[in-house]
């Protein structure tokens, strides 16, 4: 029995409050004052993220993907190549408001709220003595617009009033954040607050509004259908419906009269087309989008809608202009400030790859066109070629102000190249390298032989000293066990896939540091260590430290955690749940028991890869434990801090434990599968997208059913056996 560092917080999943309907998520009465309920039922396209109710109001947040402002960090005592400014995202102004007034008064707050995750639409409901109120509200896949429409049933003779509003920003971002450390829970990516650089008005008419945020040059332009009021008089059993059409637009250094026009064009076509043919083409988006994305546990309902919520809010928040990434919040909340991270590449973008293939492209266009950013942080930390990419950021460049838990991260390097082979893996789409992929590949992996060198002193072999892994409790160590595997699969990447990029002897160093690449090993614990003196330091006292002082780096130094044997999240065990085939079976095992010992799980990043470990080795019981805290790590707000903003990381886990745990699916030389039987799960399907085609996975007690859905034909493995599949076409296996 493995004693474990510490108990993670957990729930069940029939215990939530949010009905067990899988394809839906409700809130009434005194539930709609949860604090993540407007998180939760966040609507959005990848551009606009528009949260739900907020104490059964009608307020909800706006908040846009890549519009930020620029804030200067300042230093006491500053050094070279410290960050100057960083990204902030401030929430933007809200056209898809309205007042609704009943015979002259104010109507009273919703009493329900209904995520509909099959149509993409949020439904609120309130009833007076007088009518009864429905809301339709639908933010657009195919387009930036919002449409609400408002359905009135009378019980007596009434009057409604329905006013439509657009909120102003500059008054909010007057107050600056309100954020704090202490609001950080388990996750340190959070603003500590301070004055901000805010909106700017710049025109307001009844119908629209354009702001500026002065400090970066992004204007945002919001413009309504009809500002008129909408006063309506209805007798006792009549009903109404009042439909309302806002669009919001941005750009960077454009003149704000187009942005507003492309603004007012999209409220006319939209009020031309109508609710009814709107709410049809988001149906058609999202049924085509849960036809790629299919997910079945029908023992388990509520275990189903967690992971479909997951795919539903992932979807929602991941750019897909190429101009736009995923923020480690998306766009349902002011965690994190708006900043993207590694996270975005390694737990998200590879579920996107099979799910949503053109949108994980976008997002390493993103990378792509930010390689100019990350050639300029590699400079300012010292290296003379390359490129290095930012810890976090929103524009591209680099806005942490704590290197050594924060852009001393190289690995990050590692993460964008992953995720680019990933991509490639499950698409077959190289044409991402000619437009940009490869040149972002060498020049990112020139970076590994700038810091790294081959040490005498262990036999040539090439080591990487000075850099954090993704275990931010042990920064600036030598050889981190992840960041050196990584690097190995990133350079062997690069020169098979970058030839034209890379000179001969550029190439030839590549491949000599990867086959040789150092990996720290303790002999005492028979297994690959986290970094070269990860066991050399005293051990973390677990037993001795109260429940109540977790998170660690809210409470400790960071030399004083430094200084011991503690993770704060998976670190060699991400090693092993991204490249497996690195370790075998009975190492895997022991890695899992050693370095569950020594976590602190402090991040929502680590409960997924454990799981996708522990199913990897056959331990289901605790994989379906890490499972658990991952899927519900939002929806049961695990970890006390979900309405500051949803955990896309965690979301993503969902699926990707489901997938590659569970069914052990790889992308390695091919798409193969090696699924067990977990009886705490039962059974479950999914499909997923590999080179053009769909297969669909379902597993049951004793075998496993591979269902080729679309496509013409699809080779792919069963453990050891390789099995061929023609459209329409089923095949059994057994589990064991």
């Amino acid at each position: 029995m493995v004693k474990l560092s510490r108990k993670l917080p957990d729930a069940d999943f029939n215990s939530l409050p949010f009905g067990s309907d899988p394809w839906r998520l409700l809130a009434g009465g005194a539930d709609l004052a949860l604090g993540r309920i407007p998180a939760l039922m966040t609507l959005g396209n990848g551009f606009i993220g528009l949260c739900g109710p907020a104490g059964g109001s009608t307020d909800a947040g706006v908040y846009l993907n890549g519009v930020h402002a620029r804030m200067p960090i300042h230093y006491h005592e500053g050094a070279y190549g410290y960050a100057l400014e960083g990204d902030v995202r401030l929430p933007a102004c809200n056209p898809s408001m309205f007042r609704i007034e009943v015979n002259g008064q104010k109507a009273a707050d919703w009493s329900s709220a209904e995520l509909d995750m099959a149509s993409g639409q949020l439904h609120l409901t309130c009833r007076t003595s007088e009518v009864a109120i429905t809301v339709q509200r639908i933010v657009m896949m195919t387009s930036n617009l919002i449409v609400t429409r408002i359905g009135l049933i009378a019980e007596t003779d009434v009057i409604v009033k329905v006013t439509p509003v657009i909120t102003n920003p500059v008054k909010d971002s007057a107050k600056g954040s309100e954020l704090s450390s202490s609001d950080a829970v388990y996750d340190p990516r959070i603003g500590n607050g301070g004055v901000m650089p805010g909106w700017a008005e710049v025109a307001v008419s009844p119908s629209s509004r354009v702001d500026c945020l002065p400090s970066s040059g992004w204007t945002t332009a919001a413009a309504l259908a009809d500002c008129d009021p909408k006063v309506v008089r209805l007798v006792g059993g009549a009903h109404e419906t009042i439909d309302l059409y806002a669009a919001i637009e941005a750009a960077s250094a454009a003149p704000y009269q187009e942005t507003l026009d492309r603004a007012r064009t999209s409220v006319e076509t939209a009020r031309d087309k109508g609710f009814e043919a709107l709410a049809q083409e988001q149906r058609d988006w999202w049924c085509a989008f849960w036809t790629d994305a299919s997910v079945s546990i029908p023992g388990l309902p509520a275990a189903e809608q967690a992971v479909r919520h997951g795919l539903f809010q992932l979807v929602q928040a991941a750019g897909r202009d190429g101009r736009t990434s995923l923020a480690a919040k998306g766009q349902t909340g002011e965690g994190y400030e708006g900043h993207v991270f590694w996270d975005a590449d390694v737990y998200a973008l590879p579920v996107l790859a099979h799910i949503a293939p053109a949108t994980a492209r976008a997002m390493l266009r993103w990378r792509i066109a930010g390689l100019d950013d990350a050639r300029a942080n590699a400079r300012s930390m010292g290296q003379s070629v390359g490129a290095l990419y930012p810890w976090r950021t929103i524009g591209g460049r680099e806005c942490s102000s704590y290197f050594p838990a924060g852009s001393a991260q190289y690995h990050i390097n590692a993460d964008v190249a992953f995720a680019l082979k990933t991509y490639i893996s499950a698409t077959g789409d190289e044409s991402i390298l000619a437009d940009g992929g490869a040149e972002m590949l060498a020049e990112t992996a020139r970076i590994w032989l700038q810091i790294g060198y081959h040490d005498a002193e262990r036999n040539g072999a090439f080591v990487i000293n000075r850099v954090t892994g993704p275990d931010e409790y042990s920064a600036l160590v030598d050889n981190n066990l992840y960041t050196n595997l990584m690097a190995a699969e990133h350079m062997r990447f690069a020169v098979a896939s970058a030839p034209n990029y890379l000179s001969l002897d550029e190439a030839t160093a590549m491949l000599a540091a990867a086959d040789s690449m150092f990996l720290p090993y303790d002999e005492a614990h028979g297994i690959p260590a986290q970094d070269a003196s990860f066991f050399a330091r005293e051990p973390w006292p677990f037993t001795e430290t109260p429940s109540d002082r977790f998170p660690l780096l809210l409470h400790y130094h960071p030399l004083t955690i430094y200084r011991h044997r503690v993770s704060k999240q998976a670190d060699a065990v991400l090693a092993i749940a991204l490249l497996p085939h690195a370790f075998d079976l009975a190492t895997r095992a022991r890695m899992l028991d050693a370095c569950e010992a020594v976590t602190a799980h402090d991040s929502t990043l680590s409960a997924s890869p454990f799981a996708i470990a522990a199913a990897g080795v056959g331990d289901t019981e605790r994989a379906f434990h890490y499972w658990r805290v991952t899927s519900l790590t939002d929806t049961a707000d695990l970890f006390g801090n979900s309405n500051h903003g949803l955990h896309m990381a965690a979301l993503a886990g969902a699926w990707n434990v489901l997938a590659r745990g569970f069914a052990g699916m790889r992308c390695v030389d091919g798409l193969s599968f090696a699924p067990i039987a977990t009886p705490q799960l039962g059974n479950f399907a999914f499909s997923v997208r590999y080179h053009g085609c769909r297969l669909q996975l379902t597993i049951e007690e004793n075998l496993v059913r591979y269902t080729l859905e679309a496509g013409t034909k699809l080779q792919f493995r069963h453990k050891d056996e390789t099995l061929s599949l023609s459209v329409g076409e089923s095949i059994e296996r057994a589990l064991s």
